[in-house]
């Protein structure tokens, strides 16, 4: 998986452009320009080349399925032998093999389910193309959000420097402030770079996926979805599949257990010719393959230890599965908390940063109280971006738990259909 996985994405970022019919209406009010979550990720249809790419799997199962239903081809057969001083005799047969001997009807069976898993495990990649879709997403709103804030900051400190310089250079203000105040616009014009540098390459992986976004698309940052209250293990889309899989074994088990075949009938007309003589008449025959030696006792050793592979492997996973929901959950609302008592501070560092200016400014707090205080605040505001990109990290492992999406309120969706939703 994989391996077709990074090729599903490969395939998307190579892509020139999207077709037009194969994005959806979001019905989004947002201005133009303006790109939101559910807008990126929603051109992941059917029709869309990364999710193509991730079908080589579905393909198979489905020939398999196709092969398993089709009847064995009859066999016509005609000779004719005309020796020396002999009749020249001439037949016809028609041979086959009816699939009467219960095989046909478990191999079918056992396609069918291997075709399901193959449905699941298509449905489990492709949530985990939206997944990748979501990181990127999230990896350029968030950029995009620590740009602004430490614009903001330098815009703040560089005005404040600039005030100090103009003060100084009339003796108003010590040069020593000016000096400080210059230290400290440095010090975050180098946060600056090192944030837009992050936010380019964001951007670029962005568009990558999306060539079809204008350039100077502005992205909003997701909202966390509010933690489901529960989730039950066995929705998880992994264990459906391991479940279909076990099916798969149990019918291919009996299948290759049945080495008594049906024997071959055969019908036809013989004809003989000589000296004028014309006589023929039916042929009735049937072959049958006595299981006296081979008695398919390889294929039923494979079989059976193929089957308690398959139990094995989804006994196991039952309580892996459980356990990584149940941590992945935990995280989730450990992180959903930090984050929204992350935010909450940081919405009250204007009040903060306003104040302090204006006391130094009047003479009420020394320099270093303003320039502890600017930074304190803005960090702040970085942590609550930080703590909104873990909390998004958390939703998206345990939607990688899970093998399919989470919709509004924590409940699955149907794996066939990917939607977004989520409170702040």
């Amino acid at each position: 998986m994989h391996r077709r996985f990074v090729a599903a994405v490969l395939a998307c970022s190579l892509t020139p452009a999207l077709r037009a019919q194969e994005v959806p209406e979001t019905g989004s009010a947002l201005p133009a320009g303006i790109v939101s979550e559910a807008e990126f990720i929603a051109p992941l249809g059917e029709g869309h080349v990364a999710v193509r790419a991730l079908a080589d799997d579905l393909a198979r199962a489905e020939g398999a399925s196709a092969r398993a239903r089709t009847l064995v081809n009859p066999r016509l057969d005609f000779w004719r032998e005309a020796p020396d001083d002999h009749p020249e005799v001439t037949n016809w047969t028609l041979a086959w093999t009816p699939p009467l001997d219960g095989r046909h009807g478990l191999g079918k069976k056992a396609t069918e389910a291997g075709l399901e898993a193959a449905r699941t495990r298509f449905e489990i990649d492709r949530a985990g193309l939206r997944t990748e879709f979501r990181r990127v997403f999230a990896e350029w709103s968030l950029a995009a959000e620590r740009g602004r804030a430490l614009t903001e900051q330098q815009d703040l400190v560089a005005g404040l420097a600039e005030r100090a310089r103009e003060r100084a250079r009339v003796g108003e203000e010590s040069g020593l402030s000016a000096r400080r105040f210059a230290l400290a616009r440095s010090e975050t014009a180098t946060a600056l770079g090192e944030a837009e540098a992050a936010r380019a390459r964001a951007e670029a992986e962005a568009l990558a996926l999306r060539p079809d976004l204008a350039a100077g698309s502005r992205p909003v940052t997701p909202d966390l979805p509010e933690p489901p209250v529960a989730l039950d293990p066995g929705q998880s889309a992994r264990l459906a599949a391991l479940e279909k899989d076990k099916v798969r074994t149990d019918y291919e088990a009996r299948r290759v257990s049945r080495f008594v075949s049906f024997p071959t009938l055969q019908v036809g007309w013989q004809t003989l010719e000589d000296a004028g003589v014309d006589a023929g008449g039916p042929i009735l025959a049937a072959t049958w393959a006595v299981p006296l030696f081979d008695r398919d006792q390889g294929a039923r050793v494979e079989a059976d230890r193929v089957r308690d592979a398959a139990e094995a492997r989804l006994t196991f996973a039952r309580d892996r599965i459980a356990g990584e929901i149940e941590g992945r959950l935990a995280a989730y609302r450990t992180l959903y908390a930090a984050a929204g008592e992350a935010a909450r501070v940081a919405g009250e560092t204007s009040q903060v940063i306003e104040a302090a200016t204006a006391a130094y400014q009047a003479g009420e707090s020394s320099l270093t109280d303003l320039l502890d205080t600017l930074r304190s605040a803005f960090a702040a505001r970085l942590r609550a971006i930080d703590a909104r990109a873990g909390a998004l990290a958390a939703h998206r492992d345990l939607e990688e738990a899970l093998g399919r999406p989470l919709a509004v309120g924590g409940s699955l969706t149907d794996g066939g259909h990917l939607t977004e939703g989520g409170h702040r």
